[in-house]
């Protein structure tokens, strides 16, 4: 069995369906008794910063829940397939701004910045639309969570599949969202 208990270091619940909001009142709670600056020590308030940065992720929260009750989910193997498909946008959408951000930046002169707005502004709003099509499916995986709720062992290579989704598309989110505040 494992020791560390993200959940418990939070004071939350053994549950997956954990609201953003949520999580930040109990980092906020926890960390006013843990704080090196309430009396704790660094060692409790990383291990807290761990725990937070485990839940707030649901690949790694719903990987920490099974491990929790004995079950390893491996998160190696392969994403479903039509992840697949949204990798191959997200890879052409990355290609495109970072292009786009290459010729911003050759520009020699202001106009030859202002030249490239139009492009620029298709580029953010594609942009902008992938990221909200990564956080659809995002939402979309996390949907099964009631459902591994009353898990059995059996449910376990769901889980595994779940938290390899899960673990893509958190990567994509953050390279998508890296690249928006440099197309600014």
């Amino acid at each position: 069995m494992q020791s560390f208990d993200a959940f418990q270091m939070l004071g939350l619940d053994q549950r997956l369906g954990i609201s953003a909001e949520e999580l930040r009142e109990a980092f906020r709670e926890a960390g006013k008794r843990i704080h090196p600056d309430a009396g704790g020590s660094d060692g409790d308030f990383a291990d807290l910063q761990r725990a937070h940065d485990m839940v707030a992720s649901p690949s790694r929260r719903l990987a920490h829940w099974f491990e929790l009750r004995g079950m390893k989910i491996d998160p190696r193997g392969a994403v479903d397939d039509s992840l697949m498909d949204l990798f191959a946008e997200v890879g052409a959408t990355m290609q495109n701004c970072e292009t786009l951000i290459r010729k911003r930046d050759d520009a020699k002169s202001a106009l030859g910045r202002a030249l490239l707005e139009d492009e620029t502004q298709r580029c953010r709003e594609e942009l902008e639309g992938m990221i909200a099509r990564v956080n659809d499916r995002i939402e979309y995986e996390c949907a099964a969570f009631s459902h591994y709720q009353d898990a059995s062992p059996s449910d376990a290579t769901n889980a595994a599949r779940s938290v390899r989704n899960l673990a893509f598309l958190e990567k994509w989110q953050a390279s998508l969202r890296a690249i928006f505040p440099r197309m600014l």
